[in-house]
């Protein structure tokens, strides 16, 4: 019996020591975002206002880039195979008249940037869900 129990306690030791070499969520590896750049085409179906380029470059569980005026960072992780988490996220303070209306447009990049719960990825396109169905769409940034 002493020797059944000591084999059973191996055992799960073994595969304890196996799941945790494995990992248990995405490696960087299973990211298909890390290391792509974006460049925002489209949010809740409006243009970016003209003169102003936002972009989202992923990489090493990072996401960084220019909101059209101020440059910003965060974190993000993928889970499974559509859902994402960013966030929290730093952006620069400078204060951009110019075009009208490109810091409130700041503002709405990145609460739905940070608001993101699942994404949608194909070769040149790549869009951002809220909860709402509301979605970031970019294109891929050669």
């Amino acid at each position: 019996m002493k020797k059944k129990y000591v084999t059973v306690v191996a055992l799960v030791g073994i595969l304890i020591l196996s799941l945790t070499a494995c990992g248990g969520g995405n490696s960087a590896s299973d990211d298909p975002l890390d290391g792509t750049s974006w460049e925002l085409m489209a949010y809740r179906k409006t243009r970016p206002i003209s003169g102003t380029t936002i972009t989202a470059t992923f990489e090493d569980g990072k996401v960084s880039g220019s909101a059209g005026c101020n440059s910003y960072s965060g974190s993000y992780q993928v889970y499974g195979d559509n859902r994402i988490a960013i966030g929290p996220t730093a952006i620069t303070e400078m204060a951009c008249m110019e075009p009208e209306g490109v810091m409130e447009q700041e503002m709405t990049f990145i609460e739905f940037l940070t608001g993101a719960q699942t994404f949608q990825l194909t070769d040149e396109q790549l869009q951002l869900f809220r909860a709402d169905g509301e979605a970031l769409t970019f294109v891929l940034q050669n």
